[in-house]
């Protein structure tokens, strides 16, 4: 299991999984199994990266996201959500990066959401909630992580829409 996947895992079991420097931080720690320990423990460093920026685009995905000029549309669509992040208290540099990322997931035909784009997404960067994790299948409480991860979720509906 890679550690996109593994972070999900945990945050649809309750879990809440943030780096500290080069250390987890996994709440509830009582909670934890010592097969979650393990793989916690292998998937360390890809996680650490990931937990630091999970949206920032390689050079190549960068080089994908502008293999064609943007349309007026694909302009609009990226104006929109950097507006919609910064209202979310998602620094400037963040917002461009995550808007950046869903352009790329649009080229690519992705139909992977991220909860940052999602109507029911609540609280700002420091403590994200879920006002429909009943069907989104997840906590309440997010981590910070799985709030710009690609993924598909049963309670999304986007901001976007009506």
């Amino acid at each position: 299991m890679g550690a996109r996947e593994l972070l999900h895992q945990m945050a649809e079991a309750g879990f809440s999984v943030e780096a500290d420097g080069d250390k987890l931080l996994v709440r509830p720690a009582s909670k934890l199994t010592d097969e979650l320990r393990a793989e916690l423990r292998a998937a360390k460093p890809e996680l650490l990266r990931l937990l630091e920026r999970p949206y920032k685009l390689t050079a190549a995905d960068g080089e994908a996201a502008h293999a064609e000029p943007w349309n007026d549309a694909a302009c609009a669509r990226f104006a929109a959500r950097v507006v919609l992040f910064l209202r979310r208290g998602i620094g400037a540099t963040d917002a461009d990066d995550i808007a950046e990322r869903l352009h790329l997931r649009d080229v690519q035909a992705d139909d992977r959401a991220m909860c940052v784009e999602c109507r029911y997404l609540a609280g700002r960067p420091d403590a994200w909630r879920c006002t429909n994790a009943r069907a989104a299948g997840v906590g309440t409480e997010l981590p910070a992580a799985l709030v710009t991860l690609p993924q598909r979720c049963a309670g999304f509906t986007s901001t976007m829409e009506g």
